[in-house]
C-alpha cells in the first residue's frame, strides 16, 4: 500500500534548555506492507511493516514565534492489526479496526539557521485505528482504500548539535489516506 501522511505537530521537552520544543512537518508519503490471515467471515488479522516520511516546515520554541525549519523526519512501523468487515454491498465491504506495536522514529533537522534541531531518534509504543473499503477486482484481488490514525509515543531524540540536550517525550500522530491490493492465497 501506499498513500498521503498528514503529520500533527511534534512536541517535545528538553531539560537541558528548560523549554518544550514542537516542530510542523508538510504533508508526507506512507509505504507498506502486510501479511495476514482471515479468521472467518468477519475477522482479519495481520503483521505490517510500514514507512513515512515527512519534511520540515517550522517549529516553535517555547512562547518565542515560528522559524523555517529544515530536513526530514521518518518513522518505521512494526504493527499488528485486527480488522473486523462489518458491511458487504455486492463487491464491496466496508472494515474497521486498528493495532499496536512499535515504531522506530528518526530525525534529521535544523531550525532558525542554528545547527540544531531533532537528531536520531529511537523507539516507541505505536498504534493505529483505521476504516476503508475492499473492492473485489477478481476472486482472489481486492482493491483497498483506507484511512489510518497512527500515533507513536515517548520517543527521545538526541540533538542534531553535539553534546545538547536530548528533547524527550516526542509524540509523532498523523492521519494517512491510503491504496493498497490484496492479494489471497
Amino acid at each position: 500500500f501506499g498513500g498521503a501522511s498528514f503529520p500533527n505537530r511534534v512536541k517535545t521537552h528538553a531539560d537541558y534548555y528548560n523549554n518544550d520544543f514542537s516542530m510542523d512537518f508538510d504533508t508526507g508519503f506512507v509505504i507498506g506492507g502486510v501479511v495476514g490471515r482471515r479468521l472467518n467471515d468477519v475477522f482479519r488479522v495481520e503483521g505490517e511493516l510500514s514507512y513515512a516520511r515527512y519534511k520540515a516546515s517550522s517549529y516553535l520554541e517555547g512562547g518565542h514565534p515560528w522559524f523555517p525549519a529544515d530536513g526530514d523526519l521518518s518513522a518505521t512501523y512494526l504493527l499488528a492489526n485486527v480488522w473486523a468487515d462489518v458491511a458487504h454491498f455486492g463487491d464491496a465491504k466496508l472494515y474497521v479496526g486498528g493495532g499496536i506495536g512499535a515504531a522506530h522514529v528518526t530525525a534529521d533537522t535544523t531550525w532558525g539557521g542554528h545547527a540544531y534541531g531533532y537528531g536520531s531518534g529511537g523507539w516507541g509504543f505505536a498504534g493505529q485505528a483505521g476504516a476503508g473499503v475492499t473492492y473485489a477486482l477478481a476472486q482472489n484481488i481486492d482493491l483497498d482504500f483506507g484511512y489510518r490514525f497512527k500515533a507513536v509515543s515517548s520517543v527521545d531524540f538526541d540533538s542534531s548539535r553535539e553534546g545538547d540536550a536530548v528533547f524527550s517525550n516526542g509524540k509523532l500522530n498523523s492521519h494517512n489516506l491510503q491504496l493498497g491490493v490484496t492479494f489471497k492465497f
